[in-house]
């Protein structure tokens, strides 16, 4: 397995009494991802290192968001174009966000970048992954 933590929230009012799991399985990384809901679990974090993580977000009606870094400092969305340029209103992190449409996947295809990322530390070649422009770094 590539990754080496796994963080998962799990707000309590406004305190995150989540937890954090070393050397992780696919089962309980699968696990952790199916249980987000969009309200008190809104976020999971794959780690490999300081700048090496995914993070899975939502989960509320199905909706969810997948981004990645390998270094920390680029950032990759997995995307679905054939989603329009609106935003949508989901929670990750505990906190209410806009997000363009076209960033939302479904379970399916969150787990199957998750397993993929976990596995090898790449990205999977069958989705579409878009860099972050907006968290680009201006120099």
């Amino acid at each position: 397995m590539f990754v080496s933590d796994l963080s998962v929230e799990k707000w309590v009012g406004n305190k995150d009494e989540g937890s954090f799991i070393e050397n992780p399985t696919w089962q309980q990384i699968e696990s952790a991802i199916c249980q987000l809901n969009g309200t008190t679990q809104t976020l999971v974090t794959l780690g490999a290192d300081e700048e090496t993580y995914m993070s899975i977000g939502g989960g509320e009606v199905g909706k969810y968001i997948v981004n990645v870094t390998l270094d920390g400092m680029t950032f990759y969305n997995l995307v679905d174009r054939s989603n329009s340029e609106l935003l949508e209103q989901l929670v990750v992190g505990g906190q209410l966000g806009n997000y363009p449409a076209k960033m939302r996947t479904n379970l399916e295809t969150a787990l199957l970048a998750a397993k993929t990322f976990a596995r090898t530390g790449e990205l999977d070649e069958s989705v579409t992954w878009e860099e972050d422009e907006s968290l680009a770094m201006v120099g």
